[in-house]
């Protein structure tokens, strides 16, 4: 038996408007929801070690002065900041400067008797009262040399960082 073309048509026609997608259904109403006690898992301990303290540690002063009383100043590179400000007293040298540069500035200091030793608290004091007391902060880290007039080298960081150094050929240089 042979099915007339109408109503194949009409049976096609039927067949996809079953396909086709209608109202969504209607969303449940607080009746048909049964609540759910919400739980909030405990934060779990851990071990982690704690955060390191920033800032240089006693080895890492100790790590600069070696560096500058051996004359090895390409050791001081991981410790400079990029740029930091490189001055010598009574020079128009130089300002902010690549560690790169700045090691090779450093060259300065060969002709400086050693051994090297840490400036005390007054003598970094009296620094504050001269010409370059803006090279001698809170927390500058300073070395002598053993010349008769000697090298001064202030040191002044940030963070973990060498952010500037300042040499004076002669501690006379640094009074009014």
């Amino acid at each position: 038996m042979r099915i007339p073309r109408s109503v194949a048509a009409a049976l096609i026609v039927l067949c996809l408007a079953g396909c086709t997608p209608g109202t969504p259904a209607a969303p449940p109403t607080d009746d048909s929801v049964t609540p759910v006690e919400s739980v909030t898992p405990e934060p779990e301990e851990t071990t982690a070690a704690p955060a390191e303290p920033t800032g240089l540690t006693g080895d890492d002063y100790d790590n600069i002065e070696a560096a500058i009383s051996s004359g090895n100043t390409a050791a001081l590179e991981g410790y400079l900041a990029n740029p930091n400000t490189f001055i010598i007293a009574a020079s128009e040298c130089c300002g902010p400067q690549t560690p790169i540069e700045t090691i090779a500035g450093l060259d300065y200091l060969l002709s400086a008797t050693g051994p090297w030793a840490r400036a005390t608290d007054s003598l970094i004091a009296d620094y504050r009262t001269g010409f370059y007391a803006d090279y001698f902060p809170d927390g500058a880290f300073v070395l002598l040399s053993s010349d008769t007039d000697p090298f001064v080298v202030s040191v002044q960081t940030t963070d973990d960082k060498i952010t500037g150094i300042f040499i004076s050929s002669g501690e006379t240089l640094l009074y009014p």
